[in-house]
Parts: C-alpha cells; structure tokens; sequence
C-alpha cells in the first residue's frame, strides 16, 4: 500500500479513529498524487482503520484505478452524501481542515458520529520531508536563484516595483509552465517597511531600498525567498547587516529536537539587542512543502519539536514605518548532519546599479 496512507493508517489505529476524509487538493496531492479542482462537487477519499480506501468522485472525472483504493463515481442527480455515508461506520471521524460546510454539515446531519479535525495528523505527516520531496524542493530553490540573478541587472534608478515584478513572472513562465505560488513582492523604499506590499508604480529612486521575495515550483514543491538591496544609505546599511546575522545566528541555532519557538527567540532577541525588536512584526519563518505556507510556523508561540526532514523559512526583518524595511528569507531542511540551505542567492550586501533603467 502507499507508504504515505500505511502512516496514517498507523496513527489511527494508535488513536482509535475509524475514518479519515481527506478533500483538499494538496492533501490528495499528498497521499495519492491526485492533481484536480472538483469545484462544487464533491471528492473524498476515505481512509478507514481497517477497510479499503474509497475515493468517491463524480463520474465527469475519469481517474485510474489503483492498488490504494477503489474508487466510486457518483453522477450529479446522484445523492453523494447519502453515498458516502453508507460506507461509514464506527464513531471516531476525522475531517481534514478544508472540506466546505455545505457538504460537512449534510453529513453530519446524515452520520451520528465524534467529528474532529484532521488537520494536526496530516499536517505532522507532510511536514516530514522525504528524500524525494527535498530533492524537488531543492530544484525549486535553485529555479528561484537563477531568476533571481536574471532580474538583478534591471533593478536601476528610474524603474519601477511593476516593472520589475513582471520581469519576475516573465522570467518564471519562461522556466516552467507550473503557477507561481505566490504573488512576488517587489517594494521600493518606504514601501519596504510593509512586509506584505503590493507591488505598484513606485519608481526607484536615490537612496531607496529594494526589497524583493519571490517564489516559483517544481514539480508542485515551492521555493520562497527574500533578498533586500542596497543603495548607498548609513541607516539601511546597519539595518541590513543586523538582519543578516539575525538570520544567520538563526540558522546555526536550528537541530532536532528544539522548540521554534527557542529559534524565533534567537534571531528577535538579537534584533532587539539593537533597540528594533518592535520593528520585527512577523514570526521568524513558515513550513513549506506542496504549499507556500504549511501547518505550522517558526514563532514565539509555536512548542513544536523540530526534527529531521522538516523544510522551513527562517525569514527576520526590519521595517521602519515611512522609511524603508529589510528582510532576509532563506528556507532550511534539517537533516542528520545539520541544516541544509535550500537556496544559494548572496546574503552579502549588494548594491543597486546607478544610472537610468533600459527603458
């Protein structure tokens, strides 16, 4: 049987559950390899402690047939409620995060059952990476580098965040046909001291930061990164270089076995050290994996353990309101040997080219 459900199929003999309803995409991206957007319809696949697994579906999806399960077709006269829960038994049901009320609530109304969410079991299997997964991740990376090295020679007085945000999708469509997983953040001067800026006609001017986080896939795994250059500025060049070691002293503190929470509190006690702790308004870094943002982050709050295979960003900033902001964003698989560096684009300083842009 596929490895990835026999793990599942594990936890829920250990914690007594009968079923599991797995309906997001990216959880059946996960346990099954099923890329597809149903969109109203109903699709589940239904993982049960000890019967097959069913994949229900409506009949305009053909899908192939496979050893892991069988699946059901339904047709849309078809009560697919009514279906699903003729093959439920037991009491112990365990739904995964995302499913719409507007097929929850019928079952419910249809099934007696314990309802739970299903989201921290599968979140703690897709946040161990296997082999496979970080050499995808991996080549996500390196994709993002290489862009990255593409757009920089653009980046010249007198362009703008737009411009170069296009630039940016450009040169990701060039590379793969697969969808950014998310918008870039292209952010000039004081539009930089906004960590989630929308990229706009600010024009780059003297003295401005550039701020850029990026991201693209391969083979559905993302890559994530923000790099910050400069131009001649005594105020954002001490900004940029405490963020640098932040995310540094950061990286160096990560091993199995430690708390996020202790590494966020490496990097924010060492900006805080500078007197800008209440700059850093964003938790340290996110779990990454089929999805940008995955379950769980690197924060102040977050006790959970890190451990070997997790993938993860570690991300500090600065951001001065009406002035400018850094951050420096790097994602980290951690291994036995220690933390691998997903990505290779220069954390040193590196300055804007003068002059007009080619337009």
């Amino acid at each position: 049987m596929n490895e990835r459900i026999t793990k599942l199929k594990k936890i829920m003999e250990q914690e007594k559950i009968d079923h599991v309803l797995i309906t997001d995409y990216y959880n059946l991206k996960y346990f099954i390899n099923l890329e597809l957007d149903p969109g109203e319809r109903m699709i589940v696949l239904l993982v049960s402690k000890n019967k097959e697994n069913i994949l229900f579906i409506n009949e305009l999806f053909s899908i192939p047939s496979s050893k892991n399960y069988k699946n059901i077709y339904y047709n849309d006269t078809d009560d697919c409620i009514s279906l699903l829960s003729s093959h439920l038994s037991g009491k112990s049901i365990y739904i995964d995060g995302k499913w719409t009320a507007s097929f929850l609530l019928k079952l419910m109304n249809r099934f007696s059952a314990n309802y739970k969410d299903a989201s921290h079991l599968i979140t703690k299997l897709r946040a161990i990476k296997d082999s496979k997964e970080i050499e995808l991740m991996l080549k996500a990376s390196l994709n993002n580098d290489e862009v990255m090295k593409k757009i920089f020679p653009y980046i010249k007085l007198g362009i703008s965040e737009k411009e170069i945000h296009n630039h940016l999708l450009l040169e990701f469509k060039k590379l793969t046909p697969e969808p950014v997983p998310f918008d870039p953040i292209v952010a000039f001067g004081k539009n930089a001291s906004n960590p989630h800026h929308i990229s706009d006609n600010t024009i780059l001017q003297k003295g401005d930061v550039c701020l850029i986080d990026m991201g693209c896939r391969h083979q559905g795994y993302c890559s994530d990164m923000t790099r910050t250059f400069l131009q001649k500025n005594e105020k954002m060049e001490e900004i940029y270089e405490i963020v640098k070691n932040a995310n540094r002293l950061a990286i160096e503190a990560i091993k199995p076995g430690k708390r996020f929470s202790e590494i966020d509190k490496v990097a924010r006690d060492y900006i805080s050290s500078f007197g800008y702790g209440q700059y850093f308004t964003h938790r340290l870094g996110h779990g990454i994996g089929l999805e940008i943002h995955e379950g769980y982050d690197v924060s102040s709050t977050s006790e959970i353990l890190i451990e070997e295979g997790m993938c993860f960003s570690i991300e500090p900033g600065i951001y001065l309101p009406d002035v400018g902001g850094v951050r420096i964003e790097d994602l980290v698989v951690v291994s036995k040997k220690g933390v691998i560096i997903l990505n290779s684009f220069p954390k040193e300083k590196q300055f804007i080219f003068k002059g007009l842009s080619y337009r």
